[in-house]
């Protein structure tokens, strides 16, 4: 299987979020896909990309090029994975190349090395999905009898050991009980899971894999977004070497998990009860309004890798609300949470740098919330 990452571009919708003015422009598709435009996308409540898969899909599936959606939702249920994920993996392997390959022998979409082809492969041809895209989920299905024992009764376990024994092979998940020690593998499986949500979720569902949280509310009136985070920025104007001059104007703060680097953080809260009211997909950013108190605080919780929310969900204090990330506009970041507050008077759905934004450092100590 995969012994590299094997990124590449998908199909994005132009947004420019730059100055954070969000245009409605339709995007290009490519042959066998519908195109939406990004307002189209936003009313759909998420807008995880514009481009949505042109066959009629059970399972909300988008993004899968070629019209391999239906064989992709029949893998995913020949496997017991979530089609996002299923979507998200044959990505990571090879881009949708059905003739890729790699050094190290493996070949096709899914990426299989020649032994385990000859077993699962039935005789078809690697190069061609509609026989590679079953095999894999005769052998994704295969690894699930392998590692269902130790995941036990935890469905979001089972799906991260299944994908570390597809990247790390079902011996090295044997061995470490676990996703193994292997920086690879760990990126391989949290890469996957962060990916499905956003880029083949058509309602930026949660798949099944995603990071949990149950951690301590802390004694205030709220709780800090990221538990265990450390403040890194603050509000007001800043000299960043790289940046635009407009982003200078850090209307935020940011809280990052220490030693985190580049890859998946850890978990968003609601710091009091809210009500999701929108996302800034470019920026990674959930939108909320206070549920049901004075006096009605707008939030934005930004470059999250993946979302648990939906857009009219309503949360709890210590509600999961997705994944501490590095998704940004600007290109990659360290990983952070960039946290605004908005004035009440901001409307429901609201961005940066339309004269809503205030300092959250005060209102966060004031509620007992300030980072630690």
């Amino acid at each position: 299987m995969s012994e590299e990452s094997k990124g590449g571009g998908g199909l994005v919708a132009a947004v420019t979020v730059g100055a954070l003015l969000l245009t409605a422009v339709p995007v290009v598709g490519v042959a066998g896909l519908a195109v939406l435009t990004q307002t189209q996308a936003l009313a759909n409540g998420c807008a995880p990309a514009a481009v949505v898969s042109g066959e009629e899909s059970k399972d909300g599936l988008i993004n899968v090029p070629n019209g391999w959606g239906p064989l992709v939702e029949a893998a995913a249920e020949e496997a017991g994975l979530p089609v996002s994920v299923v979507a998200a993996q044959l990505k990571q392997e090879s881009n949708w190349d059905p003739t890729a390959g790699s050094s190290a022998g493996a070949q096709g979409i899914a990426q299989f090395m020649p032994d385990t082809w000859a077993r699962y492969g039935q005789g078809g041809d690697v190069t061609n999905p509609e026989d590679a895209i079953p095999a894999y989920g005769r052998y994704m299905a295969a690894l699930r009898d392998e590692v269902k024992d130790l995941a036990g009764d935890d469905a979001d376990q089972l799906v991260r050991l299944m994908l570390a024994a597809y990247n790390a092979g079902p011996g090295a998940v044997a061995q470490y009980k676990g996703v193994p020690p292997f920086a690879e593998t760990q990126k391989y499986v949290t890469t996957i899971l962060d990916g499905g949500q956003v880029e083949f979720s058509a309602d930026c569902e949660v798949p099944t894999g995603a990071k949990e949280w149950d951690g301590d509310l802390g004694d205030g009136e709220w709780t800090t977004p990221l538990p265990g985070g450390k403040f890194t920025s603050g509000y007001g104007r800043r000299n960043v070497p790289g940046l635009p001059a407009w982003a200078q104007d850090h209307v935020g703060v940011d809280i990052a998990t220490p030693g985190t680097g580049s890859g998946s953080g850890g978990p968003v809260i609601a710091p009091t009860d809210l009500r999701i009211t929108g996302f800034n997909n470019e920026d990674g950013c959930v939108i909320a309004k206070e549920n049901g108190d004075d006096p009605d605080f707008g939030f934005a919780f930004c470059h999250l890798n993946s979302y648990a929310v939906k857009k009219g969900q309503k949360l709890s204090r210590g509600d999961v609300i997705g994944t501490e990330g590095n998704r940004a506009g600007l290109g990659a970041v360290a990983t952070h949470l960039h946290f605004e507050i908005y004035k009440p008077s901001a409307p429901d759905v609201v961005f940066p740098y339309e004269g809503y934004n205030i300092d959250p450092e005060p209102i966060l100590k004031e509620k007992g919330a300030w980072p630690r």
